[in-house]
């Protein structure tokens, strides 16, 4: 039933106007993309509707039906199963991000290391769910390199914010989330920042799913110097 709910409410209506697009993106991605719709809006004076969610989530709702103009994942992987399910008209790199080690901002940070909060066995460690979201992938690799093997102290969240948002609350001792979203928060601190040989690349790609017009002029406006400004000023990388 939730799923259906959601379809319902993040698909095209068949009133939708000629000025509007729907844009499918990661949540992690929530604070650049909405500044980035908000500009695109003033510009074009148009409507620009925004769908955030996991990026396996959005590309099961694409897959079942929901109409999405543009698709930003957070993973490649997402991005590949759109294109083998003939939903992607073209795509790309948009922008790389990192990932860190966060612990609420009250506590002790003397002599955290990574290998301690991460391998003592009772903290709990809030990753997003690896089956949807990109991130928690990722921390699972920079666990398996921990040599972190058991996944019982493990929060599984529905998204990248929702695990932040658990270190924030001090629901968990310590988290695994991106650089960006963890700099925007004033609730944590970043204790560490792993090393890219530790998991796959962090990047962002950009899918145009319809062939609308409007839909391919939002595509090219995320690569435009606008929007890379935008993305830089949320200390994500663009080159």
């Amino acid at each position: 039933m939730v799923l259906v709910f959601m379809l319902a409410g993040c698909g095209d209506s068949p009133k939708k106007g000629a000025n509007e697009i729907t844009v499918f993106a990661a949540a992690s991605f929530t604070d650049v993309i909405t500044e980035i719709a908000q500009r695109f809006e003033q510009e074009q004076k148009v409507k620009v509707r925004l769908n955030l969610a996991a990026s396996g989530t959005l590309a099961r709702q694409i897959e079942s039906g929901a109409q999405a103009d543009v698709y930003i994942s957070a993973n490649k992987s997402w991005m590949d199963y759109l294109e083998e399910k003939n939903y992607s008209k073209e795509s790309g790199v948009l922008a790389r991000n990192e990932l860190v080690l966060i612990i609420p901002k009250s506590e002790v940070q003397e002599d955290l290391k990574p290998e301690v909060l991460l391998m003592y066995p009772k903290n709990r460690i809030a990753i997003g769910d690896p089956g949807y979201v990109p991130a928690g992938k990722y921390a699972m690799q920079v666990l398996k390199a921990f040599d972190v093997e058991s996944e019982e102290h493990l929060l599984l969240c529905r998204d990248v914010r929702s695990a932040l948002m658990m270190v924030e609350l001090g629901e968990v001792d310590c988290g695994i989330v991106y650089k960006t979203d963890a700099l925007q928060s004033t609730k944590v601190d970043i204790i560490y920042t792993f090393p890219e040989e530790m998991h796959d690349p962090v990047a962002y790609y950009q899918v145009l799913v319809s062939s609308g017009a409007l839909a391919k002029e939002f595509y090219d406006y995320l690569y435009s110097s606008e929007s890379k400004q935008v993305l830089t000023n949320y200390s994500f990388k663009t080159d």
